[in-house]
């Protein structure tokens, strides 16, 4: 076996291993001694994680950061993996672990660890370049002014002045260059017309999906599915094209922050398992250091570095039912095509007090896999052919998926048994000797009620779509069944509360250091150089996917670290 990458003093060539050449890691990836040791100037910004927040926001760092000659380090402890969102490649075996509340020990699914203890069975994080940016699902809808009215003014104004630019970036914009054809016509139309009808639902809308599935300029070709690592891919290889002293951008895999130094209201040192070794980055006065390392592992090392009274109240993930049923051609349009491609909606809800939202997505499966080809390269044209022309059934599968929002709690103590929040475990060390994140999630019974609702709303909404029970089949206990499920059946199917990826809001941001952790910059109120990247800085949830919104504040963040450079 050949062997591998190993630090030194001198220049590390691309290894040619017994099964591959390893040529995009070793141009995208720095050794520590290359990043901090080369004689250059000292960095102005250290980003913790470079998923798919920390990574957008590094990337927006180095490219505005280009007047002033900021330097940009970003540290991940995971290894590179692909440079691109996993569905934009054909079928090479990288997927999502299911959740579990027993930790293995080793990486499932090649990268995917479990760094915290909860209550809750979580799949984890995706430690690697790009993180779960390379496997999310992409639907993006925005927060609702409804959703807003608990955010500051200058965050909220921020966030409606650049959605349309961040969903222009991410493909979600133009929505209907991905998503087409009869059988999306069908049921948009046929869900608009009975939308009115359906108790709680206020709206039905195109997907917004971050997927650019035309070529946004003459002779580009289209973004497909939106990851961050192709963007922070481009930026390093454009930095690495001057000398290490000189360069503004670094990206050190395999290297696991321990620690985070402080004094005199400032983080001053960063502290560092890299490749097997302990090392110290002293930072120059001014530093900026965003933690974009989940919002549970971000809120783990703001706990455990630099705590305060309010840090992990506050958490929120979303309330989740996969519901299947099928739906008569002819109940959704007349003479639709023998080859039908998938549709997808998003219908929006609202009790008055909460909102939630329906993902829809439909294909003339003859199966529950109403989403199977909806994010997917097939390379081969005669494999193409054969998979539309398996799309013939005479029933079209419509899955809903409903996300609820959860409430904060910013009010009580942590911890608490009834609450949701993060903390310190008092149990378990890590690897490294540092405190695990203990993660609570609890379901309120208002959070149960919402629950109710938009199961209730799901329902009803493909009764009403399908115009009588003779047109529509609903799939419970692993075969399709002509009864509509009870309720009670319903909160069978619902998904676990840490399954959804969503956690949020146990660093939020406000005006006053009194009654949030963060301000609207995303910058801690009691460090001078300490900032957040993604959901942890949200003040309420809503029922959005996070990412747009998380995308679109670390923006933010990388403008304010730019102007106070």
């Amino acid at each position: 076996m050949i062997g591998r990458l190993t630090e030194t003093t001198s220049a590390v060539e691309v290894q040619d291993t017994t099964l591959s050449l390893d040529v995009v890691g070793r141009y995208l990836c720095s050794t520590w001694d290359e990043a901090t040791g080369n004689g250059g100037g000292p960095f102005n910004a250290v980003v913790i994680g470079a998923g798919m927040f920390g990574a957008y926001c590094a990337e927006k760092l180095f490219r505005r950061g280009q007047a002033k000659n900021l330097r940009v380090l970003v540290l991940d402890a995971g290894p590179y993996l692909i440079s691109e969102h996993v569905q934009n490649l054909s079928r090479i075996g990288l997927n999502v672990p299911g959740p579990i509340s027993v930790d293995p020990g080793v990486p499932r699914e090649r990268v995917w660890g479990l760094p915290w203890r909860s209550n809750q069975a979580f799949p984890g994080l995706a430690y690697c370049f790009g993180g779960r940016s390379l496997y999310w699902g992409g639907w993006s809808p925005r927060l609702t002014a409804a959703d807003l009215a608990k955010w500051p003014g200058p965050a909220v104004a921020f966030l409606n002045a650049n959605y349309p630019t961040v969903e222009r970036e991410t493909g979600v914009s133009p929505s209907t260059d991905f998503i087409t054809g009869a059988l999306f016509q069908a049921l948009l139309g046929r869900a608009q017309a009975v939308a009115g009808g359906v108790a709680n639902i206020s709206g039905v809308e195109e997907a917004p999906l971050a997927v650019q599935g035309a070529s946004p300029a003459s002779g580009l070709f289209s973004f497909d599915k939106y990851s961050s690592a192709p963007i922070l891919a481009d930026a390093i290889r454009e930095a690495a094209g001057s000398p290490d002293s000189t360069r503004r951008l670094f990206f050190v895999p395999r290297t696991h922050v321990i620690g985070l130094r402080n004094a005199g209201g400032a983080v001053t040192a960063i502290d560092v398992m890299t490749n097997g070794r302990a090392a110290t980055l002293n930072l120059a006065p001014g530093c900026a250091v965003v933690l974009a390392a989940s919002t549970v592992e971000s809120t783990r090392l703001a706990l455990d570095n630099f705590p305060t009274n309010l840090m992990g109240r506050n958490l929120m993930a979303h309330l989740r039912t996969n519901f299947v049923v099928r739906i008569q051609r002819n109940a959704l349009a007349a003479n639709l095509p023998a080859q039908l491609q998938t549709a997808a909606l998003l219908v929006r809800g609202d009790t008055g007090q909460r909102r939630f939202h329906l993902q829809v997505t439909a294909s003339a499966s003859p199966n529950a896999a109403s989403d199977a080809l909806l994010f997917r390269m097939i390379p081969d044209v005669d494999l193409l052919d054969s998979t539309l022309a398996a799309q013939t059934a005479n029933f079209v599968a419509i899955t809903c998926r409903g996300i609820g929002e959860m409430a904060g709690d910013r009010l009580s103590p942590v911890p608490n048994a009834n609450g949701s929040w993060i903390n310190l475990s008092p149990f378990e060390a890590d690897e490294f000797g540092r405190p695990r994140a203990w993660v609570n999630l609890v379901a309120s019974q208002a959070d149960l009620t919402l629950w109710d609702a938009m199961d209730s709303a799901a329902l009803t909404l493909m009764q009403q779509i399908a115009g009588n029970a003779a047109n529509i089949e609903y799939f419970y206990n692993s075969t399709w069944n002509a009864a509509p499920p009870t309720l009670a059946v319903m909160q069978q199917m619902r998904d676990g509360l840490g399954t959804t990826h969503h956690e949020a809001g146990t660093l939020w941001m406000g005006a006053s250091q009194a009654d949030s952790v963060t301000d609207t910059n995303g910058k801690f109120h009691h460090l001078a150089n300490a900032y957040v990247a993604g959901p942890a800085l949200f003040p309420a949830l809503g029922s959005a996917n996070p990412s747009l919104t998380a995308l679109t504040l670390a923006r933010q963040t990388a403008e304010a670290v730019v102007a106070n450079a």
